[in-house]
């Protein structure tokens, strides 16, 4: 794999790992741009959400120094993104932790929608959803365990400077545990993926505007769901 001036190695065995290899350039410039521009070296940064650590990996050689905390609950792509941190050789530089963020801890469930590994769409929840969960049927459950955002920043002293959410649907839960940490003056910025359906957007706004931070980008086109919020007391990536 070649990004951006960056060589590093990606699993490729099927045709979901694939289309990540070969759209990896062009799905998402904008998060790529914001690994470039917000993270700096020294950094934490929690990437919730990791899947197979497509931007786990590019973060950790874009920014040699930073200290990258990637959660993926998904027992395939945990699978793989473990390999792709070792054949990389960044055992030292990316922590990986098999849980899902909430808004509570304890038991519960991912409910799955695809068996490929490496692919996404999966919910998480405590209910037994139905297995023909609207649009993306649910083909599979796994039983996992749940941390809020605070506890685990409690638990370990960490507390990150940028932060990558894309959870599929969970955003305001993840949001909704980690209040004090989006709030810390040691948050810089933030990439989500916000859910289309209104309220719950609404409520990721709400909460994110309520920590101190602002929209600093969205895509006026619409065709992404991502949008970058930075502090207020940052006027601009140069003033940091």
């Amino acid at each position: 794999m070649y990004s951006r001036g960056l060589r590093f190695t990606l699993q490729c065995d099927n045709w979901v790992t694939h289309y990540r290899w070969k759209s990896y350039n062009t799905k998402e410039p904008e998060t790529l741009d914001w690994v470039d521009t917000w993270i700096q070296d020294g950094d934490t940064f929690f990437d919730i959400g990791a899947n197979i650590g497509v931007y786990s990996i590019y973060a950790a050689f874009r920014h040699p120094r930073t200290r990258v905390v990637a959660f993926e609950p998904e027992y395939a792509n945990l699978h793989l993104l473990r390999d792709n941190v070792i054949a990389n050789g960044l055992q030292r530089r990316i922590e990986v932790y098999s849980t899902a963020l909430s808004d509570r801890p304890g038991i519960s469930y991912l409910h799955v929608q695809d068996l490929t590994p490496g692919s996404a769409l999966h919910t998480e929840s405590k209910e037994l959803l139905s297995m023909t969960l609207t649009e993306h049927p649910v083909v599979w459950r796994e039983g996992i365990c749940t941390f809020t955002l605070d506890a685990f920043c409690d638990e370990t002293s960490l507390q990150p400077n940028c932060i990558k959410i894309d959870v599929d649907g969970t955003e305001p839960k993840v949001l909704e545990g980690g209040v004090r940490t989006l709030s810390s003056p040691r948050l810089r910025s933030l990439i989500i993926e916000l859910p289309e359906e209104k309220l719950a957007r609404a409520a990721c706004e709400q909460i994110l505007l309520g920590a101190g931070l602002h929209c600093e980008w969205r895509d006026s086109f619409a065709r992404s769901p991502n949008e970058v919020w930075v502090r207020n007391s940052i006027s601009d990536r140069h003033a940091s």
